[in-house]
């Protein structure tokens, strides 16, 4: 289990997280971040503190974003009705262990950031392929 907080610390975390961080290279997590990539670890069991605090954005039919509305601070990103949630890795208070190792939407990365080095690529066409196969294999 590894713990984590927002800036202002209204919201704090605690969840089993991956050693795998993916960064995301979509507009929206761009627009998000202020810049991209949107650099999380995947959860489980993840429970918040200060979930009051906390203002959802629904970006898409299947997933919300999540920040602090205290300190505006991105938090999280989950699939809506699924147990499926990546936080941000910049808010965990253990970074150690970690390490890029996914790397999407990279049809839509910035000219002027580089591929992380080793970490698997795949594109925005591939990414929401394997979205549609994943929904439909939860409603089957």
């Amino acid at each position: 289990m590894k713990e984590g907080q927002c800036l202002c610390g209204a919201v704090t975390f605690r969840a089993e997280c991956s050693t795998g961080i993916n960064a995301c290279h979509c507009i929206q997590c761009q627009r998000w971040t202020g810049g991209g990539p949107y650099l999380s670890v995947q959860v489980r069991n993840l429970e918040i503190s200060g979930e009051e605090r906390v203002l959802a954005y629904h970006a898409s039919e299947w997933g919300e974003r999540g920040v602090c509305g205290t300190c505006g601070s991105t938090l999280f990103w989950r699939m809506r009705g699924r147990d499926y949630s990546n936080v941000a890795v910049g808010l965990l208070n253990d970074q150690s262990g970690l390490r890029v190792t996914t790397e999407i939407f990279v049809d839509r990365r910035p000219d002027w950031m580089p591929p992380f080095e080793g970490a698997e690529q795949s594109t925005e066409a591939e990414e929401m392929a394997k979205m549609d196969a994943f929904l439909a294999g939860k409603k089957a």
